[in-house]
């Protein structure tokens, strides 16, 4: 919000400045929009360039189990909160998702649920645990917010399609499968899933690995390296 400020602040400088020259209106205008949103632009690549470093910060500390230590300093990016938009939101959807990773859902689901719309896996999560409280509208309708901001990503429609068939809903999973492949043209893991549900058979998730088993709905077959915190998303970081 400040940097929006900012940014119209300098915006009407420039026109006012431009009139006390005598500078044309239909000049002025222009100059004056190119500045203040050219300025808002760059403060908040400033914003997005910070917390980057806090999160790749906290990114280190959870690759060491310290959890405690990397949600403090993830917690550090809420100073920017009044700056810019979403970011209270992204900071939420990144400390939502280590706590249901540390299968502390009592302090995930409201920080889920307050997680920007940009952040998918936040809202995947919120959606499962939803589901597995027995809310299914309230899950369905989350998934479906989810698939909006992340319509591009294979492994959300793989996921909802899992927890469709877990709702006994195994012709709205492959409806959901072939809704992926209309965007996500040729994916072979798609294609695979899709083709097992038709067959009567089981969804093989451990197409996708480590992204899949963050989710917490099957057990890896091997020890795998812990998820690095759904991955920070840059465009989950925008403001």
């Amino acid at each position: 919000m400040i940097n929006l400020l900012i940014g119209l602040g300098a915006a009407l400088a420039v026109i006012l400045l431009s009139s006390l020259l005598s500078i044309k209106l239909w000049i002025s205008l222009p100059l004056g929009v190119l500045t203040g949103g050219g300025l808002f632009i760059w403060l908040g690549r400033q914003v997005q360039q910070e917390l980057e470093k806090i999160f790749s910060r906290a990114g280190d500390l959870l690759k060491k189990q310290q959890f405690e230590k990397a949600l403090d300093v993830m917690k550090e990016g809420y100073r920017f909160a009044p700056k810019q938009f979403l970011v209270k939101g992204s900071i939420d959807g990144q400390i939502g998702v280590v706590q249901y990773l540390r299968k502390k859902n009592a302090e995930a689901e409201p920080l889920l649920a307050s997680a920007s719309m940009q952040h998918y896996i936040a809202k995947a999560m919120l959606g499962i645990l939803q589901w597995k409280r027995g809310e299914k509208k309230k899950a369905k309708e989350t998934f479906a917010l989810a698939l909006k901001s992340g319509k591009k990503e294979s492994l959300l429609y793989a996921v909802y399609a899992y927890v469709l068939v877990e709702m006994g809903e195994r012709d709205k999973a492959i409806e959901t499968l072939n809704k992926g492949l209309g965007v996500c043209k040729g994916d072979e893991r798609l294609i695979t899933n899709r083709n097992q549900l038709q067959n009567g058979k089981a969804l093989k998730m451990k197409v996708y690995g480590e992204q899949w088993y963050q989710f917490l709905l099957e057990r890896p077959m091997i020890r795998q390296e812990a998820p690095p915190f759904a991955r920070v998303s840059r465009r989950g970081l925008r403001g």
